[in-house]
C-alpha cells in the first residue's frame, strides 16, 4: 500500500523527471504527493552583519518559492492529486529522511543526478546515502528514464538470506502493474556454503503472491554488474528491484556499481527495499 510518496527535488531537470515519473506512480496509487526542498546551511564568518546573512536566506526562498509555483503550473495543477510542498534548511539526507519519519512517508522517489544536494548524495564518495539510510522503500529514477507501464521486472537475489519481507512489498509493485518478476541470480562461491536449489522462491512457489515469477539463473563467469547490465540490455526489463536484508551483497551490488558509474541501471529505474 502506497498512500504518500515523498519526492526530494533541487529543481534540476533530473529532479523535475523523477516527479513526473513519481506522478504518474501516485495516480495509480492513489497517493498523495509531497515535495521536499532543502536548503543547505549557510556557512558565514561571524563578522558577516546580520543583514548580510538574511538578504541571503530571502533570496534562497524566493527561488524556492517561484522554483515550487514553476513545478505547479507545469506538472502538479494537472494531475488532479493531493500535493503539499515543503522546505527544510540542513543537510539533504539527514532532512530527507527525518522528512519521511515524521510524515509516515511510504515511498521515496529522487532522480539520480542534479544540481546541488541531490547530486552530492548519488554521486561521489558520499554515494547512495538516502538509499543506504532509508527505512521505507526507495525509487531511484535515472535522467534518460520516461515513465511506462512496468512489465518485467528483475528482482536480484543472492538466496542467501530470508526474502519474504522484501518479496512482499515485490509482489505489490509487480501485481499493481501485472507484471512479470525474473528472480536474478547469478552463481558465486557463496552458493557452495547453502543449498542454493533449496531456495526461498523454491520452497515457497505456492505462497509467492506475484502471478507470473521465474527464477532465472545466470552461470558464474562475468562479474555480478556485468551479469545484470547484460539482462537488462537483453531483455528489457522496465525495473529492477533489489532488497538491502543483506548488507554485504547490497554493498557488492549498488556501490561497486557506483564504482563503475552506476553502468547497470542508469537506463531504467531502480527500487531498492528494506528488510
Amino acid at each position: 500500500m502506497i498512500s504518500k510518496i515523498l519526492i526530494p527535488t533541487d529543481f534540476s531537470t533530473v529532479a523535475n523527471n523523477a516527479l513526473q515519473y513519481a506522478i504518474q506512480l501516485a495516480k495509480k496509487t492513489n497517493a498523495s504527493i509531497h515535495l521536499l526542498h532543502v536548503n543547505n546551511i549557510p556557512i558565514m564568518d561571524a563578522s558577516f552583519p546580520n543583514e548580510v546573512y538574511q538578504t541571503y536566506t530571502a533570496e534562497i526562498e524566493d527561488f524556492a518559492k517561484n522554483s515550487f509555483e514553476n513545478l505547479e503550473n507545469l506538472y502538479l495543477n494537472k494531475s488532479n492529486l493531493q500535493f503539499d510542498k515543503h522546505t527544510a534548511y540542513g543537510f539533504v539526507n539527514d532532512e530527507i529522511q527525518e522528512f519521511a519519519k515524521n510524515n509516515d512517508i511510504d515511498l521515496i522517489v529522487l532522480g539520480t543526478t542534479g544540481a546541488s544536494g541531490i547530486q552530492e548524495i548519488l554521486i561521489g564518495s558520499n554515494a547512495a546515502s538516502v538509499v543506504a539510510k532509508a527505512e521505507i522503500p526507495v525509487l531511484v529514477i535515472p535522467p534518460t528514464s520516461t515513465f511506462a507501464d512496468i512489465k518485467k521486472i528483475v528482482y536480484a537475489s543472492d538466496f542467501n538470506e530470508p526474502e519474504f519481507p522484501s518479496v512482499s512489498r515485490l509482489a505489490f509493485f509487480a501485481n499493481l502493474y501485472e507484471a512479470e518478476v525474473n528472480v536474478l541470480h547469478i552463481k558465486s562461491f557463496a552458493d557452495n556454503l547453502f543449498d542454493a536449489e533449496h531456495n526461498f522462491f523454491s520452497r515457497n512457489k505456492e505462497n509467492v503472491e506475484v502471478n507470473r515469477w521465474k527464477i532465472v539463473k545466470l552461470p558464474e563467469g562475468e562479474s555480478i554488474i556485468d551479469s545484470i547490465n547484460n539482462f537488462v540490455e537483453t531483455e528489457h526489463p522496465n525495473l529492477i528491484v533489489m532488497a538491502k536484508h543483506n548488507r554485504s551483497f547490497f554493498d557488492r551490488l549498488f556501490h561497486r556499481s557506483l564504482s563503475k558509474q552506476m553502468a547497470y541501471h542508469t537506463k531504467i529505474p531502480l527500487l531498492v527495499l528494506n528488510k
